[in-house]
């Protein structure tokens, strides 16, 4: 077998492999911050801080480890910063439910000013107002005058 035959039988059994790491690895760059300035994911971060992460993530998974590891290898590092999202647990657990409570809070407080603004556009008759019925008479006096004015 020749050289050339073995580096193509190598490319093509570790390509999938290759591929389904780099995969993984942007993934976990975007849920890590780039350390240097706080600012971005370092899967959008240009700096050697985020450069460096990169590269260590994608060795960490060469050497078969999980994500969940891995992040947790950068929070033990730099604290739950580097996290682009707070984990759902303890007080970040407001991160996650504040929008949903803030949201419906909206939906109810919409549904109030509405139904009180509908209620004031309604023509109501005055209190102690009771139903009037026209007497007969003057419907036949009201469509005699009507004519007489045709």
């Amino acid at each position: 077998m020749s050289i050339r035959t073995v580096l193509m039988l190598t490319i093509m059994i570790t390509a999938p492999r290759g591929q389904a790491i780099e995969e993984r690895a942007r993934e976990i760059d975007g849920k890590l911050t780039a350390p240097c300035c706080w600012s971005q994911p370092v899967a959008q971060h240009y700096s050697q801080a985020a450069d460096e992460i990169r590269r260590g993530v994608r060795e960490m998974l060469a050497a078969g480890k999980s994500e969940r590891e891995i992040l947790d290898h950068y929070v033990s590092i730099h604290g739950e910063r580097i996290l682009a999202s707070p984990r759902a647990r303890g007080f970040n657990l407001l991160a996650w439910l504040m929008p949903a409570v803030f949201f419906l809070a909206g939906v109810v407080l919409l549904a109030l000013i509405l139904r009180n603004w509908v209620r004031r556009n309604v023509v109501r008759a005055p209190p102690g107002a009771t139903e009037t019925r026209v007497d007969d008479r003057y419907s036949v006096r009201i469509d005699r005058e009507l004519k007489d004015l045709d």
